[in-house]
């Protein structure tokens, strides 16, 4: 059974707490991973936040959802920060979690 969206009202209540929760989420995980890049060679130039990285994000994105976070949702190649991770991560969930206002939907039409 699919998991109801959330009306943009709860969208917009739940954002700003969730957008603190993946931020630290992801700044915890940055911290934990053991291997930093050595900063004079470019050869391991990878991105601040990897794609995988943010997939393990999906158990905090389901608790405060309802949603589990979708791969496909997530850039591949990463991000530049741990800010644009989760601004693309919050602007993914707006468009597939949260049902369009009623307005938007009567426009449609």
């Amino acid at each position: 059974m699919a998991t109801p969206k959330l009306s943009p009202k709860q969208f917009a209540d739940l954002a700003p707490a969730l957008s603190k929760q993946l931020t630290d989420a992801l700044e915890k995980e940055l911290a934990d991973c053991a291997w930093q890049p050595d900063p004079t060679t470019d050869l391991w130039d990878l991105p601040t936040v990897d794609s995988k990285t943010v997939c393990k994000l999906s158990p905090v994105v389901q608790a405060a959802t309802g949603h589990k976070l979708e791969a496909p949702w997530v850039r591949k190649g990463g991000y530049a920060s741990v800010g644009e991770a989760v601004a693309d991560v919050m602007a993914r969930l707006q468009e597939n979690c949260v049902a369009p206002a009623a307005g938007a939907a009567i426009a449609a039409e």
